[in-house]
């Protein structure tokens, strides 16, 4: 099974916490992002392994959801948190900025 997608609006990176008050929230930014990334979805509920692909432009993103034929991994963190500890500790000793990262290809095993 596989579902392809189309977000029509400039894409940004997902903000960093923020604390004010006492308490923790999320950036508006990211919040309202989040919302139209969910609501231009209109296609069917996985489950079990996918495997997704997102293409990043000026203008929109374009995403593909695709059905694996594997077994779901026992390790608990997402995907991507592995990857951005991988950027981060080779920031500035293979590259100078995690910037320069512009093609990942993450999974699970």
């Amino acid at each position: 099974m596989q579902h392809k997608f189309v977000v029509r609006r400039a894409p940004i990176t997902k903000g960093r916490p923020r604390f004010s008050k006492g308490r923790t929230y999320t950036p508006k930014s990211t919040v309202d992002a989040e919302r139209a990334i969910a609501e231009e979805y209109d296609g069917p509920f996985f489950d079990g392994p996918v495997s997704m692909s997102c293409v990043f432009s000026k203008k929109r993103t374009v995403i593909t959801i695709r059905s694996l034929d594997e077994e779901l991994s026992s390790l608990r963190g997402d995907t991507t948190n592995y990857l951005k500890l991988v950027e981060d500790a080779l920031q500035g000793v293979a590259f100078d900025d995690d910037r320069q990262v512009q093609r990942v290809v993450g999974k699970k095993k």
